[in-house]
């Protein structure tokens, strides 16, 4: 077992912004670059690459910037649950 495992199943959740506002890790990220748990300035395998597919379906995803971050959850957002993300860009 390796930590990227334990992140990517327990860092399963994601939050969408407008632009780029997320705050990176900034001196922490030596410490967390190796973590199990969401951290400030992290973005998962996972959901960025879900973000990006679901972003493709999403007409109002459609020429706009968007930041992906991670929230702790076991399980990915719904289909309902990324249409009210979107939604809120």
């Amino acid at each position: 077992v390796t930590w990227q495992l334990l992140f990517d199943c327990s860092v399963r959740g994601v939050k969408l912004a407008k632009g780029d506002v997320f705050p990176g890790p900034g001196s922490k990220a030596v410490f967390t670059a190796t973590g199990t748990e969401a951290s400030p300035g992290d973005t998962s395998r996972t959901g960025i690459c879900e973000a990006m597919v679901k972003s493709l379906a999403m007409e109002n995803a459609a020429n706009i910037d968007f930041g992906v971050a991670t929230e702790e959850a076991r399980e990915p957002p719904s289909s309902k649950e990324w249409e009210d993300l979107f939604a809120a860009l």
